[in-house]
């Protein structure tokens, strides 16, 4: 223990805490993230981080890196970093205040199952399409990767398939003894940018792109494109809706523009799911709340006409039987009616509070 440098302690201890992330900056105390809420190291355990012992930390963490970035000019950087039989973790350097932070996401080894995230079994239908796109959307830190991570990790346990991820970095590690085989690409590392790992996609005999963040004009293009090829495209959003999701695509288009994608989106849009993280109310962790829109034909019509967005909610609430879809606030009634969450963090997290407080009988 004595000879591991305190970056590697600090990490171990935030694993061993089930921490989902660490956060240490210079002149601060050591935080991290434990079931969504800051804890905060006691300084009598562990002193205020000094600019030297942040650069020695940063200076150890890019040790292994084939390129390393100048800690003089270093304004952010983002990167893989692991420790062996231990976990993985997603860093980000950062100066604060012209000094140095470090956070680091925790990724687990294991890539979970759906029944350990409590997915829906919609999930298991979802992840059955050859082709199209599935969309994953919430907030940063709301479980995106890890659950996309584990439909991929159950397609290719299923299906002899081919699967391209473009990456930032890359997270989790596919296992190569599948029926299907996973390809990996870090932007900055193996390919350039997004941009130009879609485009290489094309060239790689992919049955899957997972294409990242969907967050520009030509990356939304060049997936829509892959989806009308035959190719199964899954991409993240930064959306807190379904409908959010839609409008940040459209968003990335002139008006002239939106019509015709809305018209290939109509077509080749397969799901959105849209989800957050909130605390159990036995304290022991956090649960996921979902939004899942499934297209069917009244969605397709909905898409078609934004003027019929505001309809979608209603349309995903009632096709809950039939297809699987849900809205957030209907996910939100259900575990506070299974005793999973509180009330009152049920309602904070409402789409539409005041509807969900009539609806849960506190009118």
């Amino acid at each position: 223990m004595a000879n591991r440098h305190l970056i590697d302690e600090l990490l171990l201890v935030a694993n061993k805490n089930g921490a989902s992330d660490l956060i240490v900056r210079t002149g601060d105390r050591v935080r991290m993230r434990i079931n969504g809420a800051i804890v905060t190291v006691s300084p009598d355990r562990i002193p205020e981080i000094n600019q030297p012992q942040a650069i020695d930390m940063i200076q150890h963490l890019l040790h292994d890196l084939p390129y390393k970035p100048d800690t003089a000019t270093l304004k952010s950087f983002d990167f893989h970093y692991s420790l062996a039989n231990t976990s993985h973790f997603r860093i980000h350097i950062m100066r604060t205040n012209n000094n140095f932070g470090i956070v680091a996401r925790l990724i687990p080894q294991k890539i979970p199952e759906f029944e350990e995230l409590r997915l829906p079994q919609v999930f298991n239908d979802i992840i059955q399409y050859r082709n199209g796109i599935i969309l994953m959307a919430g907030a940063a830190g709301s479980g995106k990767s890890t659950s996309l991570a584990a439909m991929l990790n159950h397609i290719i346990q299923q299906r002899p398939v081919h699967a391209v991820t473009l990456e930032d970095p890359i997270e989790f590690r596919y296992g190569t003894k599948h029926k299907g085989t996973v390809s990996q690409r870090e932007i900055g590392m193996d390919v350039e940018s997004y941009k130009q790992g879609l485009v290489d996609a094309m060239r790689e005999t992919p049955n899957i792109i997972v294409a990242g963040e969907a967050r520009g004009r030509e990356e939304i293009q060049l997936a829509i494109e892959a989806s009308e090829t035959g190719h199964l495209v899954m991409a993240t959003v930064h959306a807190t809706t379904a409908i959010g999701t839609m409008q940040r695509i459209m968003a990335s288009f002139g008006k002239d523009e939106q019509a015709g994608i809305r018209e290939r989106l109509a077509e080749n849009l397969r799901a959105i799911i849209v989800q957050k993280l909130l605390p159990l109310k036995n304290g022991k962790g956090r649960i996921v709340a979902l939004e899942i829109m499934i297209k069917n034909s009244v969605i397709k019509h909905f898409i078609l006409d934004q003027d019929h967005w505001s309809e979608i909610p209603r349309a995903m609430e009632e096709g809950f039987n039939l297809y699987g879809s849900q809205n957030f606030d209907q996910h939100l009634q259900l575990l506070v009616e299974n005793d999973l969450i509180d009330y009152e963090e049920a309602v904070v997290n409402a789409v539409f509070p005041e509807d969900f407080a009539i609806r849960m009988g506190h009118d």
